[in-house]
């Protein structure tokens, strides 16, 4: 929308007229909003210029409360738009710009609202779920008091505001408010300023979109198929038990009638060792919706909407039955209890609540979650009726690790020199993961590419198809590989505390 400038043309304006409207202010030092309707209607009763009209305009539009200003700024405000306050606009434009992380939609129209009383810097949004959110933009916490209480906004930290809330900068009180005490539409061009980057915005957008649905395209040519059971190696026991909680009461319900069945599970383990792969094959094994998330996603520094996001999950997982939902990093969230923690409670009391609905309502609805500190867990979680099967998710053993390397070097060619053997062993007894593998087969073929001079053709533009068709990755290229990667696990290993080097005497 454009902001049509302020006209002020009159042929008489009284004296008086213009005492009242400079003088006259309300008990607190600022200017009654009703004088700006007197000067809106004395202005606008001719067509001819009055000089001093736009200095009593400025004088009073210098008066009008910010808490106005910035509600008749809301009144239009949307998604897309950004409004800045603060003293100089150069200065609030960098301060965002290091905060620009907290805007998840791009920005096609920015305001500005100079103010040299607030004490500070702020930044507003409004957020993709319709919220106005405020951002704040100094490097010392804010107090936003609303309903009586008080909470903390820290530095370069986002939270959304509504009406009546209130802000503290600086000891400056700053109300938000849904619209001004009067309409102040004929002034904003006054009090702020306007900048369009609609157009521009748009086609960075078309741009990235097409980027998107050309890799949708790419990926449709590679006919890639599902993850499944085939394409993880080793943990043979654990598919065989997902089987028979999982797969087979999804595909033969009428042989479970009557049975109480698990919905909830937990698989613990080091991080690498394939609980996230497993969880995506068991989903594709068992034909079912599968929904994977962080348990850090579903948090919000908005209090109440973490208990809603959970319920959301569920519920979308209701209407797509069968589903498999899988949580990873789930001690985030579902961590032992606290008194000191009541907000961390809540959360894991609607997720207790929610996992019991599943399971009286016996729903084809089952939870994996995973994580790396079991022994963090609230005891009420691990539990029969909630998340009651616990599955260890250990680092391969040696024919495991067979199985990952065959999977990754599926569709590549490696010498028929190489011993593998002798390469398993050693990662063995350094307690290699799945993860581990896939690294070591990937570096190995980078370092062939060194070797055989294919990276430096394809810099020269030299590359052809015959290049990649005698190329094989050879003992040496894994030896390097090995050798890399047991550096790197031994430098990165802690030292128990009170460790001291052994000097020489």
């Amino acid at each position: 929308m454009r902001i049509n400038p302020i006209t002020a043309r009159t042929n008489y304006y009284s004296p008086s007229a213009i005492t009242k409207t400079k003088n006259e202010v309300t008990p607190e030092g600022r200017t009654d909003l009703t004088d700006l309707n007197h000067l809106n209607l004395t202005c606008n009763q001719s067509m001819v210029n009055f000089k001093g009209t736009t200095e009593i305009s400025r004088a009073l539009i210098r008066q009008i409360p910010l808490e106005d200003k910035l509600a008749s700024l809301f009144q239009n405000f949307k998604l897309g738009d950004m409004i800045l306050i603060g003293k100089n606009m150069h200065e609030c434009a960098k301060e965002m710009y290091k905060n620009a992380g907290l805007v998840k939609n791009a920005i096609k129209r920015g305001f500005f609202i100079p103010d040299e009383n607030l004490g500070g810097s702020l930044g507003f949004i409004k957020n993709s779920i319709g919220d106005t959110e405020v951002i704040n933009l100094n490097d010392f916490e804010i107090p936003l008091i609303t309903n009586n209480k008080t909470y903390s906004l820290k530095a370069h930290e986002s939270f959304y505001v509504v009406p009546e809330d209130i802000l503290s900068v600086d000891g400056n009180l700053l109300k938000i408010k849904e619209e001004p005490k009067t309409d102040m539409s004929m002034y904003r061009k006054n009090f702020s300023k306007a900048f369009d980057f609609e157009k521009e915005t748009n086609q960075n957008i078309e741009k990235i979109n097409k980027k998107t649905i050309s890799r949708l395209m790419q990926t449709s040519r590679k006919n890639s198929t599902p993850v499944t059971f085939a394409q993880v190696g080793g943990l043979q026991e654990l598919k065989d038990s997902l089987k028979k909680d999982i797969i087979y009461p999804i595909r033969y319900p009428e042989a479970y009638e009557g049975m109480e069945l698990n919905h909830g599970f937990i698989l613990y383990g080091p991080p690498g060792t394939g609980k996230t792969h497993i969880a995506r094959a068991l989903a594709n094994e068992a034909g079912a919706n599968f929904i994977s998330l962080n348990g850090l996603d579903m948090e919000s520094k908005w209090v109440g909407e973490s208990e809603a996001n959970w319920r959301n999950l569920f519920s979308e997982a209701k209407e797509k039955q069968p589903t498999i939902i899988f949580l990873d990093e789930f001690d985030a969230v579902a961590r032992k209890r606290d008194s000191r923690d009541v907000y961390g409670d809540k959360v894991v009391n609607q997720i207790l609540t929610l996992m019991t609905d599943i399971d009286n309502e016996n729903d084809d609805v089952f939870v994996i979650a995973a994580t790396n500190n079991f022994k963090a867990l609230d005891s009420a979680i691990t539990r029969s009726g909630r998340f009651g099967k616990h599955y260890e998710v250990t680092p391969p053993d040696k024919e495991g690790l067979r199985e990952i390397f065959k999977i990754n070097t599926k569709n590549r060619k490696v010498d028929e020199d190489v011993n593998i053997d002798k390469m398993l062993d050693k990662l063995v007894d350094a307690k290699a993961t799945g993860a581990d593998m896939r690294h070591i087969v990937n570096e190995a073929h980078n370092n062939g590419f060194v070797r055989a001079g294919i990276f430096e053709k394809m810099e020269n533009q030299t590359y052809t198809g015959a290049d990649g068709a005698n190329f094989k990755i050879t003992q040496a290229d894994f030896d390097k590989a090995l050798s890399d990667f047991l550096k790197d696990k031994k430098d990165t290993s802690r030292k128990p505390i009170g460790f001291i080097k052994n000097q020489a005497s």
